[in-house]
């Protein structure tokens, strides 16, 4: 099996926070004059520890398609991936994640039964 996708490892300020960010609001004034307020959702650092071989490309390539980026920090384990996103783009990608996770432990199991079959044959009895 081919290592993991290649992710960057990520060299972080010493002074940027990884706390989370909190929702604020956003007051804004419209062409008509009136005040809007808009939810500004804040974003935080996620560190997922997938640890399968084929789990954790399948979640690299989740969080790319989301428009995200994936990182590693130094000396973290092939498993381990780090995302920065907002709440709810964490919870719809772990549900996404889990989703197509189950889909591709099924499908591995197949194969893996047909492989078994096709190359082993019954012991006689």
């Amino acid at each position: 099996m081919a290592d993991s996708p290649r992710l960057p490892a990520v060299e972080l300020d010493p002074y940027e926070s990884s706390e989370p960010t909190p929702m604020h609001l956003a007051f804004s004034v419209g062409h008509d004059g009136e005040m809007t307020a808009t939810v500004v959702e804040g974003s935080f650092e996620q560190v997922y520890r997938i640890g399968e071989s084929f789990t954790t490309p399948l979640f690299i390539a989740l969080c790319r398609s989301r428009g995200l980026l994936p990182y590693r920090r130094r000396r973290q384990h092939a498993g381990t991936v780090c995302v920065r996103a907002t709440l709810t783009d964490h919870d719809a990608l772990w549900a996404s994640f889990l989703e197509l996770s189950a889909q591709l432990e099924a499908r591995l199991a197949e194969v893996a039964c047909a492989f078994v079959h096709a190359h082993v044959a019954p012991k006689p009895r």
